[in-house]
């Protein structure tokens, strides 16, 4: 890479000769290795080219940083200021590679570093950072820690509101101080706020955010900001896989807390052509024979539920994904014994699915009556009433654990028909999703084997009957269904 080849060329030309020259004093040499560590943390030419244009002019006589240079002469060793005008003609083509605002993605890791070299104030230690010249900077960075200190920030709603403290000089808060005049002054002039979730060495770039106010506490005299998350749909930034699902979800879930006329009342005026936002990812390079062997072992079958393939590829082999058990981002290895060969449901499921137990229930209807089972009282819910079923067993299918369940309750067989709906609930053994069917009764008679009581009861008098939490929902629905009838 050019960089690494920038950064030899400082130091062969520069640092080393002064760190290993024998009569440069230990106070210099310990800015060279400043120096140093700034020049090795470089990702690009421009942005060590700006560094390296601090030292163009040589400081004038009886300025302090000019005894380095001074020292540097004496000795016949090279100087910043020397190296500068070579630096820039041997890498003439790379110095316009800078780091400009666009290349900072919504979601993604940065170092402290990073940060400081954007800003061009080389100061991993600042919390705030001004991007550009006063009044009109071009962004204000902050990196914003949530542990430790007097004065920890804070979450108001997780990633979307911060209440971030002032900038303060030994314990005393002013408005007026550059840093906070520049946040408050943020929306007169239209500059983006950037905040850095800092985690360790690791800042999360988590958004773009928007100055709401300040706030006091008369008890200690400490000040914050109140800022507010944009949506990164709205920002034309870049933004991570992570954070593009986060998004979304978000979306999801405030339409889900409207109610059905503001939804459709929005959905009137929504525009039909979609938006769309960067999306960037990093990807491993994965092992091609792995991926070949663990199909090969499958032969065609899904090796987490046993089913065939969905469907055919183009090239007509059966469509499965190559899954690893414990991922490669959790430091899983890309090898046959940690992958297999999964369809397209059980692989989105190793991804999203939430861990529940599954289980079934029978709507077993007789015209308007359906009917219903009370349970013993030595199962923890006495004398609830629910609708017959059970908990799915191994790779059986929905259909095929309600039959075998209404065969060992109550000794009979059943026609299992159309899905109904389903159910969660959530209890101290752990959250329960009750898939319920309509079914028919064909044959054999009601024989009690694990409930009190079984009846056969018209819809319309269902709600007279104290249910378990999880079938509420079906009556609810079975009784609105009715209603329209």
């Amino acid at each position: 890479m050019n960089i690494e080849r920038a950064i030899q060329f400082v130091v062969d030309e520069v640092e080393s000769p002064a760190l290993e020259h024998p009569q440069l004093e230990k106070d210099y040499k310990n800015k060279v290795k400043r120096s140093k560590i700034v020049v090795h943390r470089m990702k690009k030419v421009g942005d060590l080219a700006r560094y390296l244009k601090r030292f163009e002019i040589v400081p004038p006589v009886g300025d302090p940083t000019r005894k380095l240079y001074d020292r540097f002469k004496s000795l016949g060793l090279k100087t910043y200021e020397d190296l500068y005008p070579e630096f820039v003609t041997t890498f003439s083509h790379e110095t316009d590679d800078v780091t400009v605002l666009d290349d900072f993605v919504i979601g993604q890791e940065y170092s402290s570093w990073d940060i400081s070299f954007f800003a061009q104030t080389y100061d991993p230690q600042s919390g705030i950072y001004l991007i550009g010249d006063e009044p009109n900077y071009q962004a204000i960075f902050i990196k914003s820690t949530f542990s430790g200190g007097k004065y920890p920030n804070e979450w108001i709603e997780k990633y979307d509101v911060l209440k971030y403290y002032m900038y303060s000089l030994r314990n005393v808060f002013k408005a007026d101080y550059k840093y906070n005049r520049a946040i408050i002054n943020s929306i007169k002039y239209d500059i983006p706020i950037y905040v850095f979730e800092k985690q360790n060495e690791k800042c999360t770039l988590k958004g773009v955010y928007q100055y709401v106010k300040h706030e006091h506490d008369p008890s200690n005299d400490s000040r914050w900001f109140i800022l507010n998350k944009l949506s990164s749909f709205d920002t034309n930034k870049s933004v991570t896989q992570n954070e593009y699902d986060h998004e979304m979800n978000k979306q999801v879930d405030i339409s889900k807390r409207s109610i059905k006329e503001e939804r459709r009342n929005r959905l009137k005026n929504a525009a039909k052509a979609p938006g769309t936002v960067k999306v960037t990812s990093t990807q491993f390079v994965r092992n091609g024979d792995v991926i070949v062997e663990v199909l090969e072992r499958a032969k065609g079958v899904c090796e987490k539920c046993k089913k065939p393939a969905p469907f055919l590829r183009k090239d007509f082999t059966p469509y499965l994904e190559v899954h690893h058990v414990k991922p490669l981002s959790e430091g899983g290895d890309d090898t046959v014994e940690n992958a297999m060969a999964v369809c397209p449901n059980c692989h989105r499921a190793a991804h999203h699915a939430t861990e529940v137990i599954t289980v079934t229930a029978a709507v077993i209807m007789d015209d308007r009556k359906v009917l219903i089972t009370r349970r013993k009282g030595e199962d923890g819910t006495p004398g609830l009433w629910e609708f017959p079923g059970g908990k799915l067993e191994g790779s059986e299918s929905l259909e095929q654990c309600l039959r075998r369940e209404i065969k060992e309750e109550l000794n009979i067989s059943i026609k299992v028909r159309k899905y109904f709906r389903e159910s969660v609930v959530q209890t101290e053994k752990g959250t329960y999703r009750i898939m319920a069917f309509f079914a028919k009764h064909i044959n054999g008679e009601i024989k009690l084997n694990v409930h009190h009581e079984a009846k056969w009861v018209d819809i319309t008098d269902l709600n007279q009957y104290s249910f378990l939490p999880a079938d509420v929902t079906f009556v609810q629905e079975l009784q609105r269904r009715a209603s329209k009838i």
